[in-house]
């Protein structure tokens, strides 16, 4: 079974309702690789709560200010990064608080803004500082092990697992274009392992800065060196696999229909926190105040690979795909002659 952290939950699978793609290929796009879009044959998935870390009162080990990201390290423990705590809380596999790293500052393994964590190969876990332009490195033994600084105009703002001990993340980023006089803005999705010069660029996406249509990917990868992304889009569904080299592997493109959100998963939709960026005056409270449920669907968002080389996304697709106890993920299987298996865990 696979087993995910979401909102300090975690969530085994349940056959009900998400979509198995077992067997789609075919055709080849302009540039040779090969395009899955078939639906014809699926099984349904549902992601059942089986347990929870966290209270409202009581031990502070246990109280969490506000948890933006999660991951299961190699040896089975759980690292949760708090934000506003500015640090990584580290659990057994069932639970029990082990020890924690960081505190606010700007010291070697202090944190200002913490915004994404990630496992490595080593056992130990990387994290991403936004605001001080800076990814932070720590050990299986929870050490201070390097930092990576400089980052401009911020560092990325999500990170994955790479080979060995690289990342890979997403960076935002802007330039001028002065053939057309307009500023432009978007991100990045690179490959990072000893500077802030990226080891291999794999996806630019750069739209004029005053357009309403900019659309962003998640990211998911596997400790081999391959990667995944798919844009939060309103009106597409598009996975596109890359391989060690950069190349594109594979890509998944499935009919997509605009999908409004039900009253009861808008009011289900959990309380939204936004964080200042660089240079903001303004506090989370200010800037979260008047957020609200958009109200359309977005595709689906990748959340990693499981022991069997399969690719999990949380699906737009389905009746309960947003805002629910219940969480729909999609599987996709890129055809084995495109990608070896392995053995790793969401």
């Amino acid at each position: 079974m696979l087993s995910v952290v979401k909102e300090n939950e975690v969530y085994k699978t349940m056959k009900s309702l998400a979509l198995l793609l077992l067997a789609f290929y075919i055709g080849c796009s302009e540039s040779n690789e090969p395009t899955l879009s078939s639906t014809n044959n699926y099984q349904a998935y549902d992601l059942v709560k089986s347990d929870s870390i966290g209270i409202e009162l009581g031990d502070s080990n246990y109280v969490f200010g506000a948890i933006l990201d999660a991951v299961y390290l190699s040896d089975g423990r759980i690292a949760l990064l708090d934000v506003l705590q500015r640090k990584i809380l580290v659990f057994s596999n069932t639970g029990e608080f082990i020890s924690s790293v960081g505190r606010e500052g700007m010291g070697p393994g202090e944190f200002i803004s913490p915004f994404s964590l990630t496992a490595l190969s080593n056992g130990g876990f990387a994290v991403s500082d936004v605001q001080q332009g800076k990814v932070v490195f720590f050990n299986s033994g929870l050490e201070l092990e390097k930092e990576i600084t400089g980052f401009s105009p911020m560092a990325p703002d999500i990170i994955r697992t790479g080979q060995g001990e690289s990342v890979f993340g997403r960076r935002m980023s802007w330039y001028f274009d002065e053939d057309s006089d307009e500023l432009y803005s978007g991100a990045e999705y690179c490959l990072w392992s000893d500077s802030i010069t990226p080891d291999r660029v794999y996806q630019e996406d750069f739209f004029p800065h005053s357009s309403s249509d900019h659309v962003y990917c998640g990211m998911a990868s596997a400790d081999d060196g391959r990667l995944f992304t798919m844009p939060s889009s309103k009106t597409e569904y598009k996975i596109i696999g890359y391989s060690l080299s950069g190349d594109i592997s594979f890509q998944v493109e499935l009919p997509w229909e605009t999908i409004f959100l039900t009253e009861d998963e808008l009011l289900a939709a959990r309380p939204h926190l936004i964080i200042p960026g660089p240079g903001s005056e303004s506090t989370s409270a200010e800037l979260s105040a008047d957020w609200s449920p958009d109200s359309i669907r977005n595709s689906g968002y990748p959340i990693g690979i499981d022991d069997s080389n399969r690719l999990w996304v949380k699906s737009g697709r389905g009746e309960t795909a947003s805002g629910q106890a219940r969480v729909s993920v999609q599987i996709h299987e890129p055809p084995p002659w495109l990608v070896p298996p392995r053995v790793g865990l969401i």
